[in-house]
């Protein structure tokens, strides 16, 4: 009722929208639920007439599914009604995923997760109605997508800001456990949410600092917002503080809101933490609703700050390690990239320029106040684009376009010959650097579709920008023949010995949730071919291992990750058996044939693989 009443408010012309898109939400949530039980084998199934119906067995009754289609990594198109068999022969149409759920957890024995899905379509019902009342107001005949981009002070927040649905493969794609629907209208990034953030003034005695070449927090922050200087000498000045003696911390609003002022009230008293009354920063929310773009500027950087909320599986929190090992890690990346020449060419990394964390003076709930405390500073990639170029997030792609029926991907693949030539394209601007990154250096990137921003130039893919270093993987045994051991963080789990495990991150984020979501999108939506698709894939990646080969200093790993990617399963991550386990941290993969094996190979089991981080 919240969210009907936030329509009511904002848009009442728009009431009767939502009560369609309610439907429409619970729809494709309820779709997705169904999607991840077949993919991650959560509830036995079986397969009839041709794999024309599925059959879930949910005790002695049966949930029957029926199946248009089914692509290679296993996604199907539901067509029709979904079927509630019971052992006495009656029939029931399930049309809501509560009344899935319901089915698949009687007595509501997983009240958590239920509550999820549940929000996952209340919001996607919002995000919907939201993006009609935008289109509307931004509309134009004769306008595309990249046009009206180009006219954009930064075109990278547009297209972040216009990814309607969110994750692709999970049916709690949309939710936002402890957040308002108004909270959601105020911040969320689908609603082109400006959130001001709020500079907290923190003594250095209860502040830890990691920077990649030396910088401060609060210099960078001065450099980008040289009012922010101003005002931080005169809060001091007005307190009778030393000006050396505090760094800054940009904080959330909501997290101030609802954390900050609960949960640090003696830090705030002490005048350890002290707001900054007559400062804000203006940003812009970016796809991860947590991470922050300078409004209308292409140059400052992204603030990645603490927001204690569940968003899909995981509390947005930033953690102290993350603090420490991001900056590090960018030093390590810059290394890298000024000595491989050709790797830089193909490939870059928003740079973490600066870390910081609050420390507490006290050992009670230390963990829970450093993450909550906490920001990264990340390079903007907009910032040294050239003219023409254009920064895409590759999560925007399977948006819809305000100005035409078609996916953003759809559109742009019009400008070749055909979708597959589309996807040779990309998968060779997006493929080689991660490859090489994994293979050459044993650095494996979680590039899934809202890590990975492709620079386009007229319309097409030049180069591939990563961020974010949450999920990623090292493998010391490869990256010792070119640098040193770094000291990185180990209670991230980012350090790992076991060579599959590189694979496994890279197959999950770029095979997966990238590549084979914008492929099953093209193969849905155009009349491209699947198989064509992934045999353009495939070409990219010989390529690549061809020229890995020819050093052979790295001629034993390429071997070793070219035969794996070809002859092994496609492994995946069971988002939601991870959720149903509470397993957060330690990965539980599924495998899936590969859309590269030349024959059906026979699975090792029907169970997920625990990997543990």
């Amino acid at each position: 009722m919240e969210a009907l009443k936030l329509i009511q408010k904002h848009f009442p012309h728009l009431e009767q929208n939502y009560t369609a898109n309610v439907k429409k939400a619970n729809k494709s949530v309820l779709h997705q639920l169904i999607q991840a039980i077949l993919r991650e084998r959560v509830f036995p199934y079986e397969w009839k007439y041709n794999q024309t119906k599925l059959i879930i067995a949910l005790n002695e009754d049966e949930l029957h599914v029926p199946v248009s289609k089914v692509y290679i990594l296993q996604h199907i198109d539901i067509r029709g009604d979904i079927i509630l068999q019971t052992r006495h022969g009656k029939r029931t149409i399930i049309e809501t995923v509560e009344d899935c759920l319901r089915l698949l957890f009687p007595g509501n024995n997983r009240p958590d997760f239920y509550e999820e899905v549940r929000n996952s379509a209340e919001n996607y019902a919002l995000a919907l109605t939201v993006a009609e009342q935008r289109r509307r107001q931004i509309y134009k005949d004769g306008e595309s997508t990249l046009s009206f981009a180009r006219k954009q002070k930064s075109p990278l927040t547009f297209f972040e800001q216009w990814v309607i649905q969110g994750h692709t493969i999970h049916p709690c794609s949309r939710t936002r456990m402890g957040l308002s629907p108004e909270d959601i209208a105020t911040y969320a990034p689908e609603w082109a949410a400006r959130p001001e953030v709020i500079p907290l003034m923190v003594h250095q005695d209860r502040v830890h600092r990691t920077s990649r070449s030396g910088e401060t927090f609060k210099s960078v922050l001065f450099q980008d917002y040289p009012k922010l200087k101003t005002a931080f000498q005169d809060h001091c000045r007005s307190y009778g503080l030393d000006p050396e003696d505090y760094e800054i911390l940009p904080v959330h609003p909501w997290q101030y809101q609802h954390t900050i002022t609960s949960h640090y009230k003696k830090s705030l008293q002490k005048k350890d933490i002290l707001p900054m009354k007559d400062y804000r920063i203006s940003t812009a929310a970016l796809i991860s609703f947590r991470t922050l773009a300078p409004l209308n500027d292409r140059k400052k950087h992204h603030i990645k700050t603490a927001v204690n909320v569940q968003m899909t599986s995981a509390i947005r929190t930033v953690s102290a390690a993350s603090t420490k090992n991001g900056p590090l890690l960018s030093r390590l990346f810059q290394r890298i990239f000024q000595d491989d020449t050709p790797l830089a060419r193909k490939l870059s990394i928003m740079g973490e320029v600066s870390g910081l964390h609050y420390q507490p003076d006290q050992s009670k709930d230390r963990h829970f106040l450093q993450k909550n405390a906490a920001a990264i500073l990340r390079e903007n990639p907009e910032k040294d684009l050239a003219d023409g170029e254009m920064a895409i997030p590759g999560a925007a792609l399977l948006a819809s376009s305000p100005f035409s029926e078609e996916l953003i991907v759809e559109e742009l693949a019009q400008q070749y010959s055909s979708p597959e030539a589309f996807i040779a394209a990309y998968s060779g601007t997006v493929l080689p650097g991660v490859l090489t990154l994994m293979t050459k250096y044993g650095i494996s990137m979680e590039a899934h579709l809202q890590n990975c921003v492709v620079i386009f130039k007229e319309g097409k893919p030049k180069r591939a920008v990563l961020r974010d270093y949450g999920g990623i993987r090292i493998m010391n045994d490869r990256l010792d023949h070119f640098f040193e051991n770094q000291p990185i963080d180990p209670s991230t789990n980012l350090i790992t010995t076991d060579r599959s495990e590189l694979l496994d991150i890279f197959s999950h984020a770029l095979l997966h949730n990238h590549l084979g979501e914008i492929i099953v999108a093209l193969a849905r939506n155009t009349a491209a071919d699947e198989k064509r698709m992934w045999a353009e894939v495939r070409k990219t990646i010989e390529q690549t291992y061809r020229e890995l080969k020819r050093d052979q200093a790295v001629l034993k790993e390429a071997l070793f990750d070219m035969d794996e990617l070809f002859q092994r399963p496609a492994w995946m991550k069971a988002l939601v058996k991870m959720r149903l386990s509470n397993q957060f941290t330690d990965n539980l993969y599924i495998d899936i044939p590969s859309p590269f094996q030349k024959k059906k190979e026979v699975s090792r089991d029907d169970s997920a693989i625990d990997r543990s981080s």
